[in-house]
């Protein structure tokens, strides 16, 4: 049976020169095919948009049906351009007063459409004609110009801040969220033609020099559109345009297996061959059963042996020094229950309170919880009544060693340090009470 969703525009899964274990000879549709209903030009939410991915090829084999004429260097007007020789047309201004003047004007790069040309000169025309397009030799020797390449990266980082991303890393062209990505995230879903921009600037970065840059970009809007839903508007813009605009075919396959995976429902899902789908639905279920099974991230007898140490780290010190654990409170044996019961009840060294039961044990674990960036929390609440009942444990727990006589010395001191941790419920200390009282008629009888 013919895979439906196999586009003759789009080679991401075609052999050649890469080895990808999901790479396979796929037979393209023929310029026959095009007239189907489910391969319209026009973008539905259950066809892919032709119109795009034959936009996109085009750029990616870099526009073969382009016949330019050999470019004197004195054309060079871009590179001119972003060597601060030249100004923008028609606003008249440098890249050097662009970067410093219209860096935060968000209002002015929103209304303003003829400067997009120039920071990201494509092959290809825009709307405004005052700007030229590129060529190859212009390409070459503004990869050549370091000075040049500065800029271009400085334009990006302008351009990011107004859609509200940040460049983290220059070396690798990592982004992340900027501090005022809820307000630019709005500007985005109500001004659509940004969609076209950033397209651009996509395809910009591939022809100078920042190929590097295109993945990190896309990667960032697919997490944004299908796992954080986010950026609604933008969604089928991401998925048609810019994840096809990335060169490297490595790195495409890997942001559309990613996009697989998050998009839901998956049989609307039109940017790969039902094939390969097929495929990345396998891999996909492989793996819980590979985790359940110890087989792939952390192994399972590495987390037995880790719970093995830790359970051995807490039971060591549990007879020489306190402990927050509540299970203290089982902890009480038979002989040390024997042993209170032949003490006369005003030498006991619990003296249930309600006041004292309700202690947290762990006042401070408990009253500090970890707070966002930003968050307010009073210090003041943070030791609030805890103290006061630490000191009163301590006292009753000296008043009890003075009392205590040498015969029950050794049995007092186990109990004393399991008092320090732990408070005895009522329904304990009435059982002890009981378990005392009898020793106590018999002595009378004898």
């Amino acid at each position: 049976m013919e895979d439906d969703l196999v586009c003759e525009y789009d080679s991401t899964w075609d052999t050649e020169s890469d080895g990808d274990d999901l790479g396979e000879n796929i037979t393209r549709r023929s310029s026959q095919d095009k007239t189907q209903k489910s391969w319209g030009f026009w973008s539905n939410t259950s066809s892919r948009n032709l119109r795009a991915a034959r936009d996109m090829q085009n750029y990616r084999h870099g526009y073969p049906n382009i016949n330019e004429e050999e470019c004197p260097e004195e054309r060079m007007t871009n590179l001119k351009f972003y060597l601060n020789e030249v100004s923008s047309s028609p606003d008249e201004v440098s890249i050097e007063a662009f970067h410093k003047e219209w860096k935060t004007d968000y209002k002015r790069l929103e209304r303003v459409h003829s400067y997009i040309q120039w920071l990201f000169p494509l092959r290809e025309p825009g709307v405004n004609y005052m700007a030229s397009e590129l060529t190859k030799k212009e390409i070459q020797a503004f990869r050549e110009s370091d000075e040049a390449k500065r800029r271009l990266v400085e334009s990006y980082e302008l351009m990011l801040g107004f859609y509200g991303i940040q460049l983290f890393n220059k070396d690798t062209g990592e982004v992340k969220r900027a501090e005022n990505w809820r307000e630019r995230f709005a500007n985005l879903e109500r001004n659509m033609h940004n969609n076209l921009r950033i397209t651009r600037i996509l395809k910009s970065l591939g022809e100078l020099g920042f190929e590097h840059y295109q993945a990190p970009l896309v990667r960032f809007f697919l997490e944004e559109t299908l796992v954080r839903k986010n950026l609604s508007s933008m969604k089928r813009s991401v998925l048609d345009y810019f994840l096809f605009a990335v060169r490297d075919k490595r790195e495409r396959r890997k942001l559309i297996k990613f996009a697989f995976q998050n998009y839901e429902p998956k049989d609307k899902f039109v940017w790969c061959p039902r094939k390969i789908q097929k495929r990345l639905r396998k891999k996909s279920e492989k793996k819980p059963e590979a985790a359940g099974n110890g087989e792939g991230g952390v192994p399972e007898d590495g987390r037995t042996k880790n719970k093995a140490k830790d359970s051995e780290a807490g039971s060591a010190p549990k007879e020489k020094k306190p402990t927050d654990d509540s299970s203290e409170m089982q902890t009480l044996t038979e002989s040390e229950a024997h042993a209170d019961s032949q003490r006369p009840l005003h030498e006991l060294s619990v003296d249930p309170q309600p006041e004292e039961s309700s202690v947290d044990p762990q006042p401070e674990e408990s009253s500090v919880d970890p707070q966002p960036e930003g968050s307010s929390v009073d210090p003041q609440g943070l030791s609030n009544g805890e103290t006061d009942y630490s000191s009163i444990t301590a006292s009753g727990l000296q008043k009890t060693e003075a009392e205590n006589n040498d015969g029950f010395k050794e049995a007092n001191q186990t109990e004393n340090t399991q008092c320090q941790t732990i408070s005895i419920n009522a329904k304990q200390s009435e059982e002890i009470t009981v378990y005392s009282e009898k020793p106590a008629k018999k002595k009378r009888k004898n």
